[in-house]
């Protein structure tokens, strides 16, 4: 029998932050899930849309800042 074991901060969470490209620029993309409950906290029903960026690094660089703050937001108030 084999034991889970529990993380705790931000390693409890799997933050996935890439881009997709448009006709305009670089939309990012994010998904974080809390692995402990497997609840995903990013995108959730009426999120507001991803901001339009310049190039991919750009994107995917405000992606991961944005779920670094999700998760920190989590961490202090977990729902």
């Amino acid at each position: 029998m084999q034991m889970q074991q529990r993380k705790f901060g931000a390693e409890n969470y799997e933050v996935a932050a890439s881009f997709r490209r448009t006709m305009s620029g670089s939309v990012p993309t994010l998904k974080v899930i809390r692995l402990s409950d497997k609840r995903v906290i990013y995108p959730f029903r009426g999120c507001p849309d991803m901001p339009l960026c310049e190039d991919p690094d750009s994107a995917r660089n405000f992606a991961e800042v944005y779920g670094r703050q999700l998760v920190n937001g989590d961490i202090a108030v977990p729902e």
